[in-house]
């Protein structure tokens, strides 16, 4: 089993025939609702971190105990807040549209940042991964077309970011 293989094994949390989720998977999905909330509440994004780590993050959450990889989950958080300017740009500048970041819906552009944060400042985690983990996160919460985008987006964003990374194969 490779890393990539561990990284999203268990990614149907309702399945009695699947794993439960991965902790990395966990948390892409708690720091998800932690961007929002921040946005939503015109929140830093540090303050609904602390929030999460006390109050959400080993509980139970709909049905899912969000038994999260916290560091990872603070490392993707954190990421966001200390280079949102180079993510924003590099997720503009992956958009097809004239819209802009600004013209999405607020979970899209959150799963957007998470996404273009992680091919961008977390290089232990192969590009493929990052791109089918936030394309399935972005399926959770809308349909085909808007996770088709999303992996549009992030495919254009890896390409840029970690050239010769997706050449070849997928695993």
């Amino acid at each position: 089993m490779t890393p990539g293989d561990r990284e999203s094994e268990g990614r149907e949390a309702g399945d009695a025939d699947q794993a439960p989720p991965s902790r990395r998977r966990l948390a892409r999905l708690a720091a998800l609702q932690a961007l929002y909330q921040a946005e939503m509440n015109r929140e830093t994004a540090e303050a609904v971190s602390d929030q999460f780590r006390r109050y959400r993050l080993g509980r139970e959450l709909e049905g899912i105990r969000l038994d999260a990889d916290r560091r990872f989950f603070d490392r993707l958080l954190r990421a966001v807040a200390d280079h949102r300017r180079d993510i924003d740009g590099a997720v503009s500048a992956a958009l097809d549209r004239s819209s802009g970041l600004g013209g999405l819906e607020p979970v899209l552009r959150a799963a957007l940042r998470l996404g273009a944060a992680e091919l961008l400042y977390e290089p232990d985690v192969p590009p493929r991964v990052a791109i089918r983990e936030y394309t399935d996160l972005v399926g959770d919460f809308f349909d085909e077309p808007q996770a088709r985008f999303a992996t549009a987006v992030f495919d254009r964003i890896a390409h840029s970011a970690r050239p010769g990374e997706l050449d070849g194969p997928a695993a």
